[in-house]
């Protein structure tokens, strides 16, 4: 059976950050105006129908092999390793090496498989072929009476960004395996978000993600999350948070986002935070 409905952001994932234990509705806050606060499934959230169909080497189409192969590989494994994932304060975690470049894989590939990443590569294969349009012009000038008449330009296709979304996540994940870990619990009183844009690169500004020196985080689950600090041999630590800390991890998870934040809790003043961010959005500069 064909599968239309493809996540960038893997339903397992966002069943950790459930408003209640063991049910696929998470609450969705959204900071466009005008989009109130709802509690919806994880299936109706954060995917794009056809969204890594491509083309085979015969021009046909193939709608969701890529799909079904994360769903049965790194979507399917994952959830269960975080969940798995009991951590407690000023105790260091033994993850296996398996496991662990595991992990990095999936946060690698949470960074690269999101829209604000692929359209940024698409952008610039859609340039770089109006410039070869523009260079065939310059050189053919009935061509170039044609381009004029018709209005002739150059879009790269959609499925062009899909290579450079797995090798640009191998790169990013091998980058990870390098850094110190080092994981936090969310206060009790204060809950993790995450969001359509679920990996934030932090750190110095313009740095990429790949970068020895960049920082990645991100929200685990609704107790949990992880930082990715530069080039470190460290035991993985653990570390307890404050109510203002998980506030401040969160407004890093919020201004990170594309469009939804996703969260366990309905909160008129988590609605007036998020819309607070509204023009703030991680995405790849071209």
């Amino acid at each position: 059976m064909t599968t239309v409905r493809q996540h960038y952001v893997p339903q397992g994932f966002l069943k950790g950050f459930a408003s209640q234990e063991n049910t696929p509705f998470v609450w969705v806050y959204d900071k466009r105006d005008g989009r109130k606060p709802q509690e919806k499934s994880v299936k109706s959230q954060a995917y794009e129908d056809y969204y890594y169909s491509q083309e085979t080497s015969s021009g046909e189409r193939d709608i969701d092999s890529i799909e079904k192969l994360l769903a049965h590989t790194v979507d399917n494994d994952i959830p269960p390793l975080i969940k798995s994932i009991q951590p407690r304060p000023g105790h260091p975690i033994t993850i296996s090496p398996n496991d662990k470049a595991k992990l990095a894989f999936f946060i690698a590939l949470g960074l690269t498989r999101v829209p604000s990443f692929r359209n940024g590569i698409n952008d610039i294969f859609t340039r770089v072929a109006q410039f070869a349009l523009s260079e065939v012009a310059n050189n053919d000038g009935e061509f170039s009476e044609i381009i004029s008449k018709y209005g002739i330009s150059a879009k790269a296709k959609d499925w062009v960004s899909l290579r450079p979304m797995v090798q640009m996540a191998e790169m990013i994940g091998n980058s990870l395996l390098k850094k110190n870990w080092q994981f936090y619990i969310a206060s009790e009183n204060v809950s993790f978000m995450t969001s359509d844009n679920p990996i934030v690169i932090a750190g110095s500004q313009g740095m990429g993600p790949a970068h020895p020196h960049s920082e990645l985080m991100l929200s685990l689950r609704k107790d949990l999350a992880l930082v990715c600090t530069p080039l470190g041999t460290k035991n993985i630590e653990v570390f307890k948070q404050s109510a203002s800390e998980t506030r401040r991890f969160n407004r890093g998870i919020v201004q990170a986002a594309r469009y939804k934040v996703f969260a366990d809790h309905y909160s008129t003043t988590t609605d007036a935070f998020v819309k607070k961010y509204r023009s703030a959005h991680q995405h790849l500069k071209v």
